[in-house]
Formats: C-alpha cells, structure tokens, sequence
C-alpha cells in the first residue's frame, strides 16, 4: 500500500550534493557569474599575515543568494549552511560562522557596487538594456533604528535655546561673584571694611569655589550644546529629524501608512532591470532626480533618451535639468491630475502668480502625456519600475535594513539589486535559449542551467 520508507538507510556512495539541485535552479547562474566574475577589490583587502581565510568568492555566493530568497541575518544564514542543501553546494560544505559573514559584508562589501556593475554589463551584452526608456522611481525602506532614539530639529533647537539661557545665567551669576570680589579686594583693612580679614579670606575662598563650580557646569552645558550642534549639521537643512542609533536616517511616511525612521530609495529600471540604485534621507523625490540621472549615466555610460516617472519629480527644476540634459520626460506635475479635471469641466483658472518657465514646461508635459505614446509611456513605467519595486519587497522580503549607517545600507541595498537582477537574466536566458540566440554569453549560461546539453 505505500512505499518503504526506510529514515536510517545507509548508502555506499554519498550522493553530489549538486545532484540534489534543480538544473536551472538561481543558485547556479550564480555561482556562474561569481565565478566569472573579478574579485579582486575584495581579495586586495585581506592581509597575506594569519590563518588563511575563507574564499570572498564563496562568501559573497552565499550572501546574494541569501538576499535573492530572502535570507539577509547573519545568524540564519550561519544556519543555512549547515542544514540547506543549496547553501551547502555553494559554500563546498564549508561553514564559517555568522560574524565571519557579518565581517565580511561589513568590511568587505564596501565596494559591492562593483558586483553590481558586473552583473549590469552581463545585461548589456546579453541585450536586455539598451539605456533607452528609463523609469525612475524611489520608495521607503525602513532603518534598523529605534523610533524611540529619533531626534526631531525642533525640539533640538529648544533645547539648544534652553542651553544657551542656562549658560547666560552662569555669566551672569560670574560677573556677580566678581563684583562682590572686587568690592572685598578694594578695601584693604579692618578699619575700612568693618570686617574680620579671616572673614574675608573666608569668603574669597567661598567664591572662588562657586566660580569653579559654575565654570565646570557652563563647560558641560557648552559640551552639550556642541553636541546639539553637531546633530544639526548631520541632520542638514533638508532633514526634520534623526535617529541616534542610525544618524543617516530620518523620520518617513512608510508606504504601509505609518511614520518611521528609515531611508529613501530611488532604482532606475529598464525592462526591470536595475540600472541605477541610490540610498537619500530626503522624504521628497523632488531633488533625487538629478542624483540619479548622474548614476545612470556613471554606470551604463550614457544618458537615457526618456525618462517617464511620477508626479513625485514634476517641478521646474527637474524640467530644466532634462532638457539640459536632451532628455525627453514624460512626468507630470504636483496637480496635473486635478488641473485636467478642471480643464475638462471647463471651471480651470490660472494661479494669480505664475511662472513664466513653469508654465511652459507643464505645457509641453499636458501635450506629451495626453498624447497615445504619453499613455503608453505611463503605462510602461507602472509596468517596469513598479514591479521591480514590488519584486525587492515582497518576493525577496526585503523592507526593513539589517545594518546602521548609509554606507552599509547601501551595501545591503546593492546586494538586493544584484539578486534582483541575475533572476532577470535567468528569465532571459531561458527565453533567448528557445529562440536559438548565438551569443556566447547565452550559450554559456544556458548550460550551466541545464537549458542546453553540456558539451
């Protein structure tokens, strides 16, 4: 009636765990691509002096697909390698433990962009991109900071005020001792003061203690002071706040309705294929437009020729910029929505102060996105950077930073776009395989997934 289910049944030969691993499951393309790829920005930062170390390679296999399934702690991933069969085949059943990994993300990944670059190149010439219709899109990740450690600038420049009005009464209470003290030293006798010398002596000591005392308190105060000080300026003119356990972080609207500390994503996409990523405390997208043109165009090597993004990016600076550019944008302003409907009932009328270049822009943007390609365009970007988007956070799980600090977030955010889009190669490669693409590349890879016969 059922099979033999036997749970201690010894074998001869152990089975390779590679024969447990489905042909074209992720994890080969990429051991595939790692293995292809130069290590050595990681490798030039170990030192030839010790214990020999793991191999950056194995360790960084581990890691991206560790983010592509979703799998970021160090500690599960410290797991993983013992009881996943996957994980195992790509560390070659070696099992460093997990501050060995949480080291080597931390120290060594400070370049992973690198990585990343390699994998967009792979993009290039297997022809998924061409850096044509770039949509541009930014979203909220939340900080592994506490709301509780958050610092907000108005209540940093109450206290401040508070600190400056306690340091004024310390002055002022000194030049009130040194008044009195003055008075005391001028009169040089008994007969002329009336008073006992050890008397004065006696309250010359007393005074000279409290100046002592309120010199220390007014240097605590003015240490404090600096260190509001100092908060400001890392918080900067376009931050309304800061956490203390992540100083990079600033109180956001989530996507899901709440206000939390966190960052401010921004992906470039084509055909949902990352091409840019960037890391901003600004709540706004307003100014992130221009940062990540500028990564576009310092990782694929060129500008993009249209950019269609949302409301989000649509002022005049923006327009001007993409002009000067020479590129073409499909974005409409704050109130586009709002203006076309008012136009269509007729009852629309033109702000008392307008801008004469503004005006022009938001122009030519009615006409472009009201035109059928505007609404293809616009369809397009719902369908390219909007899934790319969803893909991070809900298939691979990712929504909320691990790491402290902007420079290591970006290391985590670099890791999640990397597995992001080696799946889309994977996609492509299975597609480019049935229709008998002749590039090397495609051949390759489409044999380390089992797509074509090994030769």
């Amino acid at each position: 009636m059922f099979k033999e289910y036997n749970q201690n049944q010894i074998q001869l030969l152990p089975r390779s765990l590679e024969e447990s691993i489905e042909k074209d499951h992720i994890a080969r393309l990429i051991s595939q691509v790692i293995d292809e790829m130069d290590a050595s920005f990681i490798e030039n930062t170990y030192s030839n002096i010790g214990q020999r170390a793991y191999c950056p390679k194995m360790l960084l296999k581990v890691l991206v697909y560790g983010y592509t399934i979703g799998v970021r702690s160090s500690r599960k991933l410290d797991d993983k390698l013992k009881e996943d069969i996957v994980f195992m085949w790509l560390s070659g059943r070696q099992t460093p433990d997990f501050r060995t990994i949480a080291d080597f993300r931390k120290d060594r990944l400070i370049d992973v962009k690198k990585v990343f670059l390699e994998v967009l190149n792979l993009c290039q010439e297997l022809g998924m991109v061409r850096i044509g219709k770039v949509s541009v899109d930014g979203t909220k990740f939340r900080a592994d900071a506490s709301g509780n450690k958050t610092r907000y600038r108005k209540v940093l420049f109450k206290n401040k005020a508070s600190l400056e009005n306690q340091v004024d009464d310390i002055l002022k209470e000194a030049d009130d001792i040194d008044r009195e003290e003055e008075k005391l030293l001028g009169n040089k006798t008994e007969h002329q003061t009336g008073i006992d010398m050890k008397e004065m002596e006696k309250k010359l000591k007393k005074m000279k203690k409290r100046k002592e005392t309120l010199e220390r308190r007014k240097d605590k105060l003015e240490a404090r002071k600096d260190d509001i000080n100092g908060k400001l300026r890392k918080m900067r003119k376009d931050r309304n706040s800061m956490s203390i356990t992540d100083k990079d972080a600033t109180m956001m609207l989530m996507k899901e309705g709440y206000i939390d500390s966190g960052y401010n994503a921004q992906f470039a996409t084509e055909h949902q294929v990352i091409l840019a990523y960037g890391l901003f405390s600004d709540r706004n997208d307003q100014k992130l437009l221009k940062p990540m043109v500028e990564e576009i165009k310092s990782n694929a090597g060129k500008d993009p020729e249209i950019i269609p993004a949302d409301a989000g990016y649509g002022n005049r600076t923006n327009y001007r910029f993409l002009k000067n550019r020479k590129i073409i944008a499909f974005i409409p302003y704050n109130n586009f929505n709002k203006e076309m409907a008012e136009r269509r009932k007729g009852i629309y009328r033109l702000p008392k102060n307008i801008n004469i270049e503004l005006e022009r822009y938001k122009a030519r943007q009615r006409m472009r996105l009201l035109s059928p390609e505007g609404k293809k365009m616009m369809e397009r970007r719902r369908q390219d950077v909007e899934p790319t988007i969803g893909d991070i956070k809900r298939n691979m799980n990712f929504r909320t930073f691990g790491l402290r600090g902007k420079p290591k977030c970006l290391v985590e955010l670099g890791l999640v776009s990397i597995g992001h889009n080696l799946k889309k190669v994977k996609s492509w490669i299975k597609k480019m395989v049935e229709y008998q693409d002749g590039r090397e590349k495609t051949i390759a890879l489409g044999t380390a997934l089992g797509y074509l016969p090994s030769k």
